[in-house]
């Protein structure tokens, strides 16, 4: 078993014993965790219209992976906590399985499992991907994400100070 699959567990057991409960009361943080989920959806729809999803789909069905093994770490404890919260607002489980050793372990077979993937992700553009979006289209993507970046930078100062305990995990 990865590494990655216990610490990310772990993370989970912790969120369910000592965040969840209280940021479901928390208005600051149900508030802004409503705004970044509208944020996530306003970013995705800019992907799906330029054609992104679709060209990194078809590229990974020809075998070429971008989401490569040990990516997961790029996911901070406070966006992992907040991607179990916006989960359970869409009534889903995050469900941490090892599907393939060579792959982020978030990577499922549509993509992200993750309902707010790490910038560093989302901010990545291959060269075939750049090209196929041109300028214009990566200017337009880049400031599609500022308010998801924006909302999740608050969101993950906010959790560092409520539960300074997430530094030590």
């Amino acid at each position: 078993m990865r590494d990655s699959i216990l610490y990310f567990t772990r993370l989970k057991e912790f969120y369910g014993q000592h965040m969840e409960s209280f940021l479901e009361k928390d208005s600051f943080f149900r508030e802004k965790a409503l705004q970044l989920r509208e944020a996530i959806s306003k970013t995705k729809k800019a992907y799906i219209e330029h054609g992104s999803f679709e060209f990194c789909r078809v590229c990974a069905q020809k075998g070429v992976r971008c989401c490569g093994e040990g990516l997961e770490w790029k996911l901070r404890p406070e966006e992992f906590f907040i991607n179990l919260y916006l989960s359970r607002l869409e009534e889903r489980d995050l469900k941490l399985e090892d599907r393939r050793a060579q792959d982020c372990l978030f990577l499922g077979e549509f993509g992200c499992i993750l309902i707010l993937t790490p910038l560093f992700c989302r901010n990545f553009f291959c060269k075939e991907l750049s090209e196929f979006l041109g300028h214009k289209g990566l200017v337009h993507l880049q400031n599609v994400i500022q308010d998801e970046a924006e909302l999740t930078f608050k969101l993950c100062e906010y959790l560092k100070k409520k539960f300074p305990r997430i530094l030590t995990l």
